[in-house]
């Protein structure tokens, strides 16, 4: 059985860039547990999946919206 790849384009976004499309964004926090027990801030609404996660939970990202990924 074959499977896709897609590739990622990847940008970086500055902060009023992001302001100005919220509606089509899904802010991922990609810190490990442990980071967001230290500092449990998160952007309002954002999706915790660590870094390490990412690859196997993929599958539950919207695709017809923009990511945006963060960590400390």
């Amino acid at each position: 059985m074959a499977t896709a790849h897609h590739k990622a384009h990847i940008t970086r976004l500055e902060i009023d860039e992001v302001k100005g499309r919220r509606h089509e964004i899904v802010f991922v926090d990609a810190r490990s547990l442990t980071s967001l027990k230290r500092n449990p801030l998160q952007v309002p609404g954002a999706l915790h999946m660590p870094v390490k996660q990412l690859e196997k939970r993929a599958k539950l990202l919207p695709r017809n919206r923009t990511l945006v990924t963060y960590c400390t």
